[in-house]
């Protein structure tokens, strides 16, 4: 029986599987059947191998909440973010690491989070000397959602640290959710007081911080790092385009496997993108011809090479495809059109 209703895709919270992945390598290098507990909580582990594809934030928190228990600890979180490096999240994590001052990691990792987890937000409060970066869920405060605050705790000590020093700790650590396990004294919690209040997880530190700088980046490389990408999208439409576009070069995308990575019945689907008046094969289509014209523009690849990349049984069906999108042909594209001719091409 097919339960969701349409009111339900207004907001479907999900992570980019890059930012799921050094959990699920962790867990493995720990002894856990990190796989299996993925299928238990209705996670698909190949999906994993597309780093920009969309994992509902719920299912993650249960697979968190599984490992815990697999691996016989409260506290999985903090042992995954300690053992996470910015080079493993993607975009995200690199424009963390090309911050030059404290105050803009700070707030390049607050304006770019929602770019791989929706659901999750971050921002930042000044209360006399001290600020706190604070946290929250839209998700109920639980076992999984505690995961999801300690290990962006143990991420965000570590990058304080490569401004304030490799001992620094913060002044105060709250949790909206206390477990039955105290935090391990490991130096990220030693010395530092941590408090339980209902409703509020934040870090907090000197305000005098923000100013801090750190040598070895030149600004040059500094101003490579990304400094504005589209949050993930809420919408159905939008998370089919997100699916569609991560694993469009795969053989084959077929709705069902969409569906299911979505944590929907492929009815649901149809039916919550017919209620946004688009379709699965029209959101296809045009992830196909923006994919092929950004190979037609920066690359050499052969029009034929292009169209089976991209799931074609043959150039002609490709070319009717592409002119149907843009009004010209793939050849014609590649010679160079004026812009406004290209529709739906960017």
């Amino acid at each position: 029986m097919d339960t969701h209703t349409d009111t339900e895709f207004a907001s479907i919270p999900v992570v980019r599987a890059l930012m799921v992945s050094p959990w699920v390598d962790y867990a493995q290098s720990q002894g856990a059947a990190a796989e299996t507990l993925l299928i238990r909580s209705g996670i698909r582990p190949e999906i994993l191998q597309h780093g920009t594809a969309a994992v509902p934030l719920r299912k993650v928190l249960r697979w968190t909440e599984l490992a815990c228990g697999s691996l016989g600890t409260q506290h999985l979180g903090l042992y995954v973010g300690r053992a996470t490096s910015n080079q493993d999240l993607g975009h995200y994590g690199l424009a963390l690491e090309r911050a030059l001052t404290l105050y803009e990691y700070i707030q390049q990792g607050i304006a770019l989070y929602g770019t791989v987890v929706a659901g999750l937000c971050f921002w930042l409060s000044r209360h006399g000397d001290l600020v706190r970066l604070n946290i929250d869920s839209a998700a109920e405060p639980d076992l999984g959602v505690y995961q999801a605050y300690l290990s962006s705790f143990a991420v965000t000590i570590a990058n304080i640290r490569r401004f304030a020093g490799p001992h620094w700790r913060p002044t105060e650590l709250c949790f909206g959710f206390q477990t039955r396990e105290r935090p391990p004294l490991n130096d990220l919690f030693e010395e530092v007081p941590v408090r339980y209040r209902p409703g509020r997880t934040y870090l907090s530190f000197p305000y005098q911080l923000l100013g801090l700088r750190r040598g070895g980046v030149p600004r040059s490389r500094a101003a490579e790092a990304p400094t504005s990408r589209m949050p993930l999208p809420s919408d159905l439409a939008g998370l089919v385009e997100i699916q569609i576009e991560s694993m469009l070069c795969s053989q084959g995308i077929p709705i069902d496997l969409v569906a299911e990575t979505l944590g929907i019945s492929r009815r649901s689907l149809q039916r919550g993108l017919a209620a946004q008046g688009a379709s699965f094969k029209d959101l296809l289509a045009a992830a196909r011809v923006r994919q092929a014209a950004r190979w037609l523009r920066g690359t050499d690849k052969p029009v034929l090479e292009i169209a089976f990349d991209l799931g074609y049984s043959d150039a002609s069906n490709f070319t009717r495809a592409f002119r149907r999108q843009t009004g010209v042909s793939p050849i014609t594209f590649r010679r160079g059109v004026p812009r406004q001719m290209a529709i739906g091409a960017e």
